[in-house]
């Protein structure tokens, strides 16, 4: 799987804005660079309309501005009721599959088509592990992740009207699909135009598809303020992302109150709250700063450590200089990891088995606190902190 950075969009050429070729015709939603139409010879064929060939914003479908750039794609929605129903569907393949338990975000724009007689509520993405196989002119009866609300008809053909959802991926989700999933019974209409060229149908012009992850909330530890220890920690509960916003409650001793990242300085012990905003919902994660005499406890009573089958290492003096010892009895070769509070690794040390002690001076530390790790054969063994003051 490629490696992709959180708030890229998933989907690509989003706004059909890169055409295979300026070609005349615009029946073919293939001449769209990454969309295709659905195999197995079902249903019409989706449009991709292009102001190159004149069809934007002037096409046989209607008249409608792009609503990014000059291009757009069409889809029949809804026929006139005979034995078979008949739908029109585009695809493509994800830039990256979906990773397992992680949330999106999913969003386009419709406008219902001038020359159809029918507004309707049946227009939808389904997210799957393989292509989808169309036959028979039918719809595809699956559920998918993201649907205009039930009963929400669509009948602007002026205005572009977003439609979006959130959705947990199961990680299986590979190829994006856009059409009606439902049939006609459960597929809504409304008569807003009886002398449309076009009886008994429905379509709606597509643009701006996007997909996002949404950022998870980082696990993140209590933070102490301790003067002449340490005067200010840093949060850092979220990675940003074009579809998320973030603010903080309180705000005081904050430096960045917008950012899910900021420097942290209040007066007294502060619980703070950090809100993150997206299309669909809002979450929140509190995190506590202490701060006084207590919280210089915290940070200079002894260390914090898993204790395993061996014996329990100790790390002393502590508070220190930058100059302690680390005693510690092991069965096999180790490393001692030292890192900052925000995660920075600072210094590596070897740790021999059966040794007994190490002592180690870095006077390149300054006042702070800062963790550290043992690990086996990378598998964390033991975890601690100590606190330098000069």
């Amino acid at each position: 799987m490629s490696s992709v950075s959180i708030g890229q969009n998933l989907v690509s050429n989003g706004s059909f804005e890169n055409p295979v070729e300026c070609v005349s015709s615009w029946y073919n939603i293939d001449n769209a660079l990454g969309w295709f139409k659905l195999s197995g010879g079902g249903g019409g064929d989706p449009d991709h309309l292009l102001s190159c060939n004149g069809t934007v914003p002037n096409n046989f479908r209607g008249t409608q501005q792009s609503y990014l750039g000059n291009s757009y794609a069409f889809l029949g929605v809804y026929t006139p009721a005979t034995s078979i129903i008949r739908r029109e569907y585009f695809y493509q393949e994800l830039s990256s599959n979906l990773i397992s338990g992680k949330k999106y975000v999913a969003s386009f724009v419709v406008s219902l088509a001038d020359n159809f007689q029918y507004g309707s509520d049946g227009v939808g993405v389904f997210f799957s592990d393989t292509a989808l196989y169309w036959t028979n002119n039918n719809y595809i009866p699956v559920t998918p992740q993201v649907q205009n609300n039930a009963g929400s008809i669509i009948s602007d053909t002026v205005n572009w009207v977003r439609i979006q959802d959130s959705f947990i991926a199961d990680g299986t989700e590979t190829f994006i699909t856009i059409g009606n999933f439902k049939d006609d019974f459960n597929t809504q209409i409304l008569n807003i135009n009886p002398g449309a060229s076009n009886q008994g149908y429905s379509g709606f012009y597509i643009d701006d598809v996007q997909l996002h992850e949404i950022p998870a909330f980082k696990s993140d530890s209590t933070h102490f303020i301790c003067a002449g220890i340490i005067d200010s920690v840093f949060l850092d509960l979220s990675d940003t992302s074009e579809v998320t916003t973030y603010s903080w409650f309180p705000t005081n001793g904050l430096t960045n109150p917008t950012l899910p990242q900021t420097w942290a300085q209040p007066s007294v012990t502060t619980t703070y709250t950090l809100s993150q905003y997206t299309p669909c919902d809002t979450s929140t994660i509190d995190v506590t700063v202490f701060v006084g005499a207590n919280a210089c406890d915290s940070l200079t009573t002894g260390v914090s450590t898993l204790n395993t089958q061996h014996s329990t290492p100790l790390l002393y003096p502590n508070p220190n200089t930058g100059e302690f010892t680390f005693n510690y009895e092991l069965t096999e070769p180790a490393q001692l990891v030292v890192y900052t509070i925000t995660g920075q690794e600072l210094s590596t040390h070897q740790l021999q088995a059966e040794s007994k002690t190490i002592r180690i001076f870095d006077n390149e530390l300054e006042n702070g606190i800062y963790f550290y790790k043992v690990l086996i054969k990378d598998e964390i063994k033991y975890t601690g902190k100590f606190a330098i003051v000069k």
